[in-house]
């Protein structure tokens, strides 16, 4: 006897339709990383896309994510070689001063590691939020840049969730690459985009002018995209 108040077809079916979504959003993604210099805008496009689906609901994955893939992909490629940049730097630069200590046992090598260390993971900090504060925030990129610093560290216990989600994905490619990538390629990306899509928004959502009042998905006059510099003001405070 089925129990009066639960649709269990409306329910499955909504998981039916989350499942398609994320498959078509780690497929989509998947291709648009291909070039390697869009892996910026793809990111952007791809937490844009997770987190309208927590606003407005399942459904329109290609269209929010070709929206969002087009409107940030100057500045998304930007972002993403000035954020690679900084990653090999300080990745070639830990590297090498590892290199001294275990050659030379240099005391100044142990120095110059801990900053190697430190500036390497403020880096990656930055990166895990500059994307999602792209795909919602219309700025500069150095106001993006500094607003993803100040949120990686209000927001630590955010920031550690999302190293922790991508270190598994890494091991996974190191542990069986052929397995890890057909995975990530059919439906691991879309499903990592929805989780750390909810982590980001629970994290931006007071910054945001949401569209959840405004479910009609046939309309582009709904984008959320503004020009704020509050984040620079509220982490001031």
């Amino acid at each position: 006897m089925a129990s009066e108040g639960f649709n269990y077809d409306s329910i499955f079916m909504r998981l039916l339709n989350r499942i398609g979504d994320v498959f078509i959003l780690s497929v989509i993604f998947s291709i648009c990383c291909i070039p390697v210099v869009t892996i910026g805008p793809a990111l952007t496009a791809l937490y844009y896309t997770a987190m309208k689906g927590i606003t407005v609901g399942e459904g329109y994955v290609a269209k929010y994510f070709f929206k969002s893939f087009k409107q940030n992909l100057k500045q998304g490629i930007a972002i993403f070689l000035i954020m690679a940049l900084a990653l090999f730097v300080f990745g070639v630069d830990l590297w090498f001063w590892l290199k001294q200590w275990q050659d030379a046992r240099l005391g100044f090598a142990r120095i110059m590691i801990v900053i190697s260390v430190v500036m390497l993971m403020v880096a990656a900090m930055i990166f895990i939020f500059v994307f999602p504060l792209q795909a919602k925030f219309d700025n500069k990129i150095k106001v993006q840049l500094r607003n993803a610093f100040l949120l990686s560290i209000k927001f630590f216990p955010t920031t550690l969730a999302v190293l922790l989600i991508t270190a598994i994905m890494v091991f996974g490619v190191y542990y069986a690459p052929a397995l890890a990538i057909a995975g990530y390629f059919l439906v691991g990306f879309g499903a990592m985009g929805y989780i750390n899509g909810a982590l980001f928004y629970r994290c931006l959502k007071a910054y945001l002018v949401t569209d959840e009042d405004n479910t009609d998905d046939s309309s582009d006059e709904e984008d959320e995209k503004i020009f704020s510099d509050e984040l620079k003001e509220e982490n001031g405070k």
